[in-house]
């Protein structure tokens, strides 16, 4: 099959079709890709090639609609304008031009968010749709997530300073999407969930990551983060119970929303631990389990430090691991990384990848049936790989060959803005 009939199929399957009948089985999601190579948005499906859906114009962030039918990406040195494509057809069309901020599916419907100038903003696929503004009754928001319904979202608000040196409270409020129109986001309406601490582990509270629900909705996990020197070092691992009653600090971690995750059932948050923006040093692969959330021991070995996760099973986690190289100041001379799976259950571990002087193992991302992918990469070239379920840590083959270079921070590798998985 090519791979236009691949991406045609893909989104007859998944596009949530009223007529489709709750006792039929779900069928097994396809193994599909965004891709970004020599600055062009690409996409591939397994049994069929590759597709290029834009011109080499800087293409950045790939993200999927719920239904596989449509993209979100950014083009531009700065990442500064919003686009849309639809997959099957090719046909593009600009969102929105300066935005600067977190783009987001709904995770149910064809709706693409997007924040502009601390305020959130709701737009549908069609030609004609054009961006409505949702917190006109919240005023500057700082962060936000799709409720796993898709029906709204959960905001903070943005803190201001105030004459006397305090800031504002970071409130958490819910807003729910209107049953009708709701012409400049006027008939939209907040509902407070809760209010944060003004400080929490001594250190000012102004600011919030975005929101991950547990698989059984009953938690949201998020970073309470502080100023935004300090926030790059050091920001605290919430823990909200659904009903905002329950506020749980968990740990102290860098400003990294890819290091923490539930699994897909069960109430244990995993994260990566540890204060500084450098993950070559204090950073540590930990668990927190319900319904206290305390900080679990450490599941890395001394000298070592992990750098991203993924649960593969709902006791099995793929780490990022290497040796800890905080006192190597050539980034080219700090060890690559490899990839580890780590058993909660009796805590055995076990190597995924060797180790290699030659190139890394970066971002593992667990895909159900489809096995398990991740980055190599030498910090200049980078391919993509796939090992089957059944072959997870015996073999692995290159799935797509040469992807643009992730983002880096402090060696805190962003492979999302380059990759992502459908």
């Amino acid at each position: 099959m090519g791979l236009l009939p691949a991406l045609l199929v893909v989104a007859i399957i998944f596009s949530g079709s009223a007529q489709a009948k709750s006792a039929e089985p779900v069928p097994k999601k396809p193994l599909m890709a965004a891709f970004v190579r020599d600055g062009a948005l690409w996409v591939k499906a397994d049994g069929g090639g590759e597709k290029r859906l834009t011109e080499a114009n800087q293409a950045r962030g790939p993200k999927w609609s719920a239904d596989g039918a449509w993209l979100a990406y950014t083009i531009g040195e700065n990442r500064e304008d919003l686009w849309m494509v639809h997959v099957p057809s090719g046909k593009s069309r600009l969102v929105s031009a300066g935005f600067g901020g977190r783009y987001e599916w709904s995770p149910s419907r064809g709706l693409l968010a997007f924040e502009k100038n601390q305020r959130l903003y709701v737009v549908g696929t069609a030609d004609t749709s054009q961006p409505v503004e949702m917190t006109g009754t919240v005023g500057e928001i700082g962060n936000y997530a799709w409720l796993p319904d898709g029906n709204g979202f959960l905001v903070s608000t943005a803190a201001h300073l105030l004459p006397d040196g305090n800031w504002t409270p970071v409130r958490l409020d819910e807003i729910l999407l209107p049953s009708g129109p709701a012409p400049g986001g006027a008939a939209v309406q907040a509902k407070p969930l809760a209010v944060l601490p003004a400080k929490l582990n001594d250190q000012v509270v102004v600011g919030t990551s975005t929101f991950k629900w547990s698989a059984s909705g009953k938690w949201i996990a998020f970073l309470a983060t502080p100023t935004a020197s300090l926030s790059a070092d050091g920001n605290t691992l919430c823990v909200l119970s659904s009903d905002g009653k329950k506020l749980k600090p968990v740990d102290m971690m860098a400003n990294n929303a890819n290091w923490f995750e539930w699994p897909a059932q069960g109430d244990s948050l995993a994260y990566i631990s540890g204060i500084g923006r450098e993950a070559i040093s204090n950073k540590q692969l930990k668990v927190a389990v319900s319904p206290e959330f305390k900080p679990g021991p450490s599941y890395t070995p001394p000298h070592d430090v992990d750098q991203n996760l993924t649960w593969l099973t709902n006791s099995d986690i793929v780490v990022q691991r290497a040796r800890e190289s905080g006192g190597i100041s050539d980034p080219n001379q700090r060890p690559f990384p490899n990839l580890v799976n780590v058993k909660l259950s009796g805590g055995q571990q076990k190597r995924i990848t060797r180790t290699s002087t030659e190139a890394g193992d970066y971002q593992p991302t667990a895909l159900g049936a489809n096995g398990l992918a991740w980055v190599r990469s030498n910090k200049t070239k980078a391919d993509v790989m796939l090992a089957p379920q059944d072959k997870i840590g015996k073999k692995a083959s290159v799935w797509i060959k040469g992807i643009d270079i992730g983002d880096n921070f402090y060696e805190q590798w962003n492979w999302g803005s380059v990759l992502k998985f459908y």
